[in-house]
């Protein structure tokens, strides 16, 4: 009978445990193997990508749109008002040496030139009267003065029909009158303009306003009027009041 070493068996069965459980397996993951994370998390991003995208983008245009609507209407809101378009027709022109009437209307304007060799400009604009108007613009050695008096005196008396009475006219398109005044090469003089009034007991009297001249050149003084008056107007050396 042949015997085998106890030695020996051992090695055998020591030998063959490797091999056999590379053989059957014995289910420990092989820390070689790629690791399958990388598409899950490349999965997982795409959702988390889309939905940040969409509200950024939406956000964002509505200001874009309220910026706009903003400076339209800043833009209508700054806009400067229309002016009033002129008819085209010229202003009647009348030249007096001492005195001019006439009954002015809305349209066309006029021109009133006054004066022989030294001649004083009232210009009534297009559309500063609302109805027909009648104007005496004269020269006046009896009319009141403030202080000293340079050149000559002159009266405007306006009055609206059917009233008789005279009184001072507003301009209704906000036009201003112009009053060119002879100033014999002189720039400092101001305009003195004496409306007719009455004071507390009722008495007559003239309430004086003095005005800056808006325009100078060497031959005359250009005074701009929002109201034309009823009154005496004069140069004058008073200061501005």
């Amino acid at each position: 009978m042949h015997t085998t070493s106890r030695s020996f068996l051992f090695c055998a069965l020591f030998l063959a445990a490797p091999l056999a459980a590379v053989a059957c397996g014995d289910g420990t993951p092989n820390p070689n193997t790629p690791p399958q994370a990388t598409g899950e998390t490349a999965t997982t991003a795409e959702p988390t990508a889309m939905p940040t995208a969409e509200p950024t983008a939406e956000p964002t245009a509505a200001p874009q749109a309220s910026a706009t609507g903003t400076a339209a209407a800043t833009a209508t809101a700054t806009a400067a008002p229309d002016k009033p378009k002129s008819s085209g027709r010229p202003p009647v022109l009348l030249a007096d040496p001492k005195t001019i009437t006439d009954t002015f209307g809305f349209s066309p304007g006029a021109k009133l030139e006054l004066g022989d060799k030294s001649v004083a400009t009232l210009r009534i604009p297009e559309g500063a009267f609302t109805q027909a108007t009648n104007v005496t613009f004269a020269l006046d050695t009896k009319c009141q003065t403030t202080g000293l008096v340079i050149g000559s005196l002159y009266k405007i008396t306006p009055t609206l029909p059917p009233a008789t009475t005279p009184a001072a006219v507003p301009s209704n398109n906000g036009s201003p009158f112009i009053l060119l005044m002879p100033n014999s090469k002189r720039k400092d003089l101001n305009l003195a303009i004496g409306n007719y009034g009455k004071d507390a007991k009722g008495k007559e009297t003239m309430v004086w306003k003095i005005i800056a001249a808006a325009k100078l050149d060497d031959t005359s003084s250009e005074f701009h009027l929002d109201t034309l008056p009823d009154g005496c107007l004069h140069l004058t050396t008073k200061a501005v009041n």
